[in-house]
């Protein structure tokens, strides 16, 4: 598609960096347009490594703005769309918060779209390459692109498209799947169309990735594709795969300790529970500006745009008092008043319903968690208890709620009842990790903010989940005719 294509070109150029490593575990390589990678064919590993890297970089969706960092960011962005998180000020990733990303002349339509379909484009031009090659390290490779490929069009048809319930024969996305493209661009395959590519992906990565063994956990393995597949497969419906593939996801993983949860488990990829994620140093977090980083925009206890601007990430009053005081992760909250906290030596004064979730002891060089194992949890007890199988649900549910709460006891819920406690306590255990919006748009739950003694700022209003759906940004709309716009 030209726009895409445009788009890669001047990413290539503003994010390739000239450090060199001999493994993954350091992923120095930026993004590799498709003429360099007809100049480096004998080196895949580096052209998947600058994917990884671009994936966590300022600049991804191919702008300057210092809301424009990766998965991290749109994480950020989709959990501001929901009910539960809320923003003091209408500055960076505001327009997410009061739903100015959603229309096609923001910055933020843009830079959901580019951050993936630019990555697309160098995943297609490398399975290309590789597409007759058998080596087992390039099998892995294509593995993990496969893998990537799947994650980006999940995360784009849930952005650009209805959900798949009820509107699997609407608009999608315009599916490239080579790097031989028309000039005049692709139309929007259908929404079951792009699941269909998705799942397949997914679990071609799934078969391809047995027996690999990552060098870090920057990496896909096939666990990671595991824990995708559970999430499309819940999306979808399947919720025999989604309970197979999340159980099979968390098999073997420690989940995080109390200290790990309220201290700084969010900022280290050493966390036992990190399936997927991203290691920072000074030289992956120099590449644009540090300022444009997670920590930056969730960290209320640190000197970015959360701490020193007073952008504050703050809980929903509701989702606050829905958590119950025997249970570890209101800790990471304040209550309904303003309070001191002290973190790095330094005490400060916050206001109520602030998080203290996120925080970094370094300066903005925590690392990246992109998947948890106790997402798994969440998503094996809903596809559990859709099936009918409601005890063993209830049993997934108590083995991590038990350990966050020690109060807490075996439910005796069934039917909607039972989903809705599932659904919370997914809400309480991940709170700014990028899952509420998705789940409210999955399941027809509306945006209410507007309610008698809301703590929501400016973006308190109510909406219904048919205002979930972004528009394709301008840029596309104007180079490929072939594009329809959504209404």
């Amino acid at each position: 598609m030209k726009t895409i294509k445009y788009f890669i070109a001047a990413i290539a150029v503003g994010l390739l960096t000239s450090s060199c490593a001999n493994d993954l575990n350091t992923l120095p390589e930026g993004n590799i347009s498709g003429e360099q990678l007809n100049d480096d064919q004998s080196k895949p590993e580096k052209i998947l490594g600058g994917i990884y890297l671009d994936l966590r970089s300022n600049g991804a969706g191919g702008t300057t703005s210092h809301s424009d960092f990766g998965i991290m960011g749109i994480k950020a962005g989709a959990d501001l769309m929901s009910n539960d998180v809320i923003q003091a000020k209408n500055q960076h990733l505001g327009m997410f918060y009061n739903y100015e990303a959603t229309n096609a002349s923001n910055i933020a339509s843009e830079i959901v779209w580019t951050t993936f379909y630019s990555r697309i484009f160098v995943i297609n031009k490398l399975l290309d390459d590789l597409k007759n090659d058998s080596e087992a390290k390039n099998k892995a490779i294509k593995g993990q692109l496969l893998a990537l490929r799947a994650y980006s069009y999940f995360y784009l048809v849930r952005f650009y498209a209805n959900d798949f319930k009820a509107h699997q024969s609407e608009p999608g996305l315009p599916l490239v799947l080579t790097s031989a493209n028309p000039s005049q661009g692709l139309p929007r395959s259908t929404v079951a169309e792009v699941y269909s590519q998705i799942s397949k992906d997914i679990e071609e990565s799934i078969n391809l990735l047995d027996g690999f063994a990552r060098p870090s956990r920057a990496q896909i393995d096939q666990r990671t594709a595991k824990a995708i597949a559970a999430e499309v497969f819940l999306q979808t419906g399947d919720y025999t795969k989604a309970a197979k593939y999340a159980g099979e996801g968390k098999q073997g993983i420690a989940l995080m300790t109390e200290d790990d949860y309220t201290n700084t488990g969010f900022s280290s990829i050493n966390n036992p529970e990190v399936i997927w994620g991203f290691h920072n140093t000074i030289s992956t977090i120099s590449i644009g500006n540090y300022y444009a980083s997670f920590f930056s925009m969730f960290d209320n206890t640190n000197e970015g745009y959360a701490g020193a601007a007073q952008i504050y990430k703050q809980i929903d009053k509701r989702l606050y008092d829905a958590i119950p005081n025997t249970d570890y992760r209101k800790k990471v909250f304040n209550g309904s008043q303003s309070a001191k906290y002290t973190f790095n030596g330094k005490t400060k004064n916050y206001p109520a319903y602030v998080s203290w979730k996120f925080k970094d002891p370094s300066l903005f060089e925590g690392d990246y968690i992109y998947i948890r194992a106790s997402s798994l949890y969440y998503v094996e007890a809903e596809a559990l208890a859709r099936q009918g199988r409601e005890a063993e649900a209830r049993q997934v549910l108590f083995a991590i709620a038990s350990k966050r709460d020690q109060a807490y006891t075996l439910s005796t819920k069934t039917g909607n009842e039972l989903i809705n406690e599932i659904i919370l306590q997914k809400r309480i255990e991940l709170w700014g990790e990028g899952y509420a919006w998705f789940d409210m748009k999955r399941l027809n739950i509306p945006l209410e903010r507007a309610y008698t003694g809301s703590n929501h700022t400016f973006g308190k209003f109510n909406l219904t989940t048919d205002k979930f759906r972004f528009q394709i940004p301008n840029k596309e709309i104007n180079n490929n005719p072939q594009i329809k716009q959504n209404e």
